[in-house]
């Protein structure tokens, strides 16, 4: 019994190591007290193994303003359709705290319309070179993949900003793409027979 208990011993110490050092590796850098930024670099920099985990609950600068993926098509009549903007899916509130898979695509529509926006500006607003930005490809695959109820000559999308209350919203427009011959293979009604 006496080597149980020294194992017991053991591995509380070590977790309870583990966890101590995990909670000093989560003070902000940009605290002073007891040195925690010294601390930190000497603990990571024997953590060969990764297991000192890097909390981020919360964004270091939070969001103040909303983004918004629109789209427009082109009929074969030269026609513009009016713009429709491609909301969040949000799930049933009581469900939506444990499940909702949706969430990714909407991060990741974030994701990509933000390294569209970084790219325009790296790329001084040159549109030949912009369009053959993976982010640009990659909102035109998904705005061209959506379902519609018409097939479209042309396809257009455009990423807006707005800042403000619900009741009173300013809205920037940031990025507009050129107009791209094609759009969806399927249609609406097509797409629900499957």
């Amino acid at each position: 019994m006496e080597t149980d208990d020294a194992v017991f011993v053991l591995v509380a110490a070590a977790l309870l190591t583990w966890f101590l050092v995990s909670v000093i590796c989560q003070i902000p850098r940009n605290l002073e007290r007891w040195e925690a930024g010294t601390m930190q670099q000497w603990f990571r920099a024997r953590d060969v193994l990764g297991l000192l985990p890097r909390w981020h609950f919360f964004a270091p600068v939070p969001a103040t303003d909303n983004l918004h993926l629109l789209y427009r098509d082109r009929m074969a009549d030269g026609q513009l359709a009016p713009w429709r903007e491609i909301g969040p899916r949000r799930p049933a509130k009581c469900v939506g705290a444990l499940w909702h898979p949706g969430r990714r695509q909407n991060k990741a529509l974030i994701d990509i319309t933000l390294e569209l926006l970084q790219a325009g500006l790296s790329l001084d607003g040159d549109a030949d070179r912009i369009q053959t930005t993976l982010p640009y490809i990659a909102l035109l695959n998904f705005v061209c993949s959506l379902p519609r109820d018409h097939r479209p000559y042309a396809t257009q999308f455009l990423v807006m900003r707005s800042k403000g209350s619900d009741e009173n919203p300013e809205h920037q427009v940031l990025f507009v793409s050129a107009m791209h011959p094609g759009g969806p293979a399927v249609t609406r009604e097509v797409a629900s027979r499957c």
